[in-house]
């Protein structure tokens, strides 16, 4: 590692740490406050750290405080947060320009196969420093991928038994991910029946594995959903909160019920391949009969669905999946053929209203 980013590093942290201490002391995140209160300070405490960096470093002191509260607030990993004016990224030739104490350099990075996909604007970029060893996280903007165009639905039905279900039969269950979420569980209550200072550091040590493991299920299953042979993925558009109403155990299922991480990943996904995703409205999605249309909240029961006009019989997740993709191809269908202004082409070209009217769906 070159000493000059180790240097560049340290002087960024003392810099920042110089914006936390006054933030907590002051108890404001406000930039403009920060920035007129600690500029001058700054610059006579670390005077070789360019302008640039500093106000990069007031940055993020300002959000940290934002997110952490009025504290005291050690800032103990050396990193520099980059932006425009402080870096460039040329992944063609394998270097990476940098702002340091020492001025703009040029640094040479190691060429991994996966960056070949990711291709666009190159917008900020986090410098790590661990051990004797330099890691640079770079922030790109993708281009927008052409959309695919097609009307062939899938439709998901998220739940808590089963994690999701789509209309083209495929289960993806939720018995493992409950099992390991229930260990972990077992074992936060009983570090929280400890107390002691021990038992909180482990307890905050496994809250983080658990967070990872749902978040490394999630996206499994998201890249297992958007690679389906389909152009459009419709999803509920779901608003779970807690109720008295719903017992004590229900409202604990619901609360490490994962359904809105799943659906970003799936939505950013689907993205990246040109799929749309649409979201619809649950409104009896549960409850209608998936053959001949039926609404009756005695058509389900528990996990099966028995049609009270047709007796059309099918587990119930899988008959909510097909009614969301029925739903979710009306939709898309709906607003990419919604019609235009109704006024003669001479006039629209006259006063340049006509425009062509733009697709938005999902959010």
């Amino acid at each position: 590692m070159e000493d000059s980013l180790f240097q560049t590093a340290t002087a960024f942290n003392r810099a920042c740490q110089i914006v936390l201490d006054h933030g907590s002391k002051q108890r404001t995140y406000n930039k403009n406050k920060l920035n007129r209160d600690t500029y001058n300070t700054v610059r006579s405490a670390v005077p070789n750290l360019p302008s640039a960096l500093v106000q990069t470093a007031r940055d993020q002191a300002s959000e940290m405080l934002k997110r952490l509260g009025f504290r005291k607030i050690e800032k103990k990993h050396l990193s520099v947060r980059y932006d425009k004016r402080t870096f460039k990224f040329y992944p063609d030739s394998n270097r990476v320009s940098l702002t340091t104490v020492f001025g703009r350099l040029n640094f040479p990075f190691k060429h991994y196969t996966y960056m070949n996909r990711w291709k666009g604007e190159y917008t900020n970029a986090q410098l790590l420093i661990q051990g004797k060893k330099a890691f640079l996280n770079v922030q790109v903007k993708l281009l927008d991928p052409p959309r695919i165009e097609g009307s062939e639905t899938l439709g998901v039905d998220r739940g808590i038994t089963n994690i999701a279900v789509c209309s083209d039969n495929t289960f993806y269950n939720s018995k493992h991910l409950r099992a390991v979420k229930g260990r972990y569980q077992h074992n936060k209550q009983a570090l929280q029946s400890v107390g002691t200072r021990s038992a909180k550091r482990h307890l905050k040590r496994l809250s983080g594995r658990e967070r990872r493991f749902v978040r490394s299920v999630n996206h499994n299953l998201s890249k297992a959903v958007v690679t389906k042979p389909c152009c459009i993925i419709a999803l509920e558009k779901l608003g779970i909160t807690k109720n008295k109403k719903n017992g004590k155990r229900l409202n604990r299922k619901l609360g490490s019920w994962s359904f809105r991480e799943l659906q970003t990943f799936i939505e950013y996904k689907a993205m990246e391949l040109g799929k749309t995703v649409v979201l619809v409205n649950p409104r009896h999605t549960s409850q209608a009969c998936s053959r001949c249309g039926c609404v009756n909240r005695g058509n389900r029961h528990g996990s099966e669905f028995k049609c009270l006009n047709c007796g059309f019989e099918l587990n119930a997740d899988l008959n909510a999946s097909r009614n969301i993709g029925v739903i979710g191809r009306s939709e898309y269908l709906r607003l990419k053929d919604v019609n235009q202004p109704i006024v003669a082409p001479n006039e629209a070209e006259a006063d340049g209203s006509y425009k062509p009217a733009s697709l938005e769906v999902g959010s």
